[in-house]
């Protein structure tokens, strides 16, 4: 009996790692079944994405209250996630639902502050999530959920958010900008 609780306290510590890579797991079908567009394979890379995305609230929250935070997780999990949302928005572009310069705009951002978080690693401090950046989050998470229904009223719906979404993502952006600046405003 006390291996089974063993091996079950094991599992569960290493559940958000395995969350983490069920993001990066599911990219596959979304890219494969999602180019058919069939309302049926649209609905279901919905529910994948949405699936997949809150499994990264789960894992963070997970591994904190289970004092199971390791590096690999530290250094996949925003990974995962950047990962997920640039595969939705290339599938969303190439079905004609999106704008590539709109995939560029959201990619780029995504791509520059992960960036800053790393040369902030470099320089031995962290740039923690902001309550705008989980916001921005929410919003890009929820919006690209809508986007991949291809249900034109739903699609308004989802635009309407993703531009809500972009411009809380570049307004947090420059908070993590300054926050970098004012610590190394000396060296630039």
């Amino acid at each position: 009996m006390d291996t089974q609780k063993s091996e079950v306290k094991s599992w569960l510590k290493n559940l958000p790692n395995k969350l983490t890579f069920f993001r990066i797991a599911v990219i596959p079908f979304i890219c494969v079944l999602y180019p058919w567009d069939y309302k049926i394979f649209n609905i279901l890379c919905a529910v994948i994405f949405a699936v997949g995305a809150l499994t990264d609230f789960f894992d963070g929250y997970l591994a904190r209250k289970m004092n199971s935070v390791s590096k690999i997780g530290e250094i996949l999990d925003p990974i995962s996630d950047k990962l997920l949302v640039a595969a939705a928005l290339v599938v969303l572009v190439g079905g004609g639902v999106l704008s590539a310069w709109i995939a560029v705009l959201v990619i780029s951002r995504e791509t520059a502050v992960s960036g800053l978080r790393m040369a902030a690693a470099e320089q031995g401090f962290s740039i923690k999530v902001s309550n705008l950046g989980k916001i921005k989050t929410l919003l890009q998470d929820l919006s690209i959920t809508l986007l991949l229904t291809r249900e034109p009223d739903i699609e308004t719906i989802g635009m309407m958010i993703l531009w809500v979404s972009i411009a809380v993502a570049y307004v947090s952006g420059y908070e993590y900008w300054t926050k970098f600046w004012e610590r190394n405003r000396d060296q630039f």
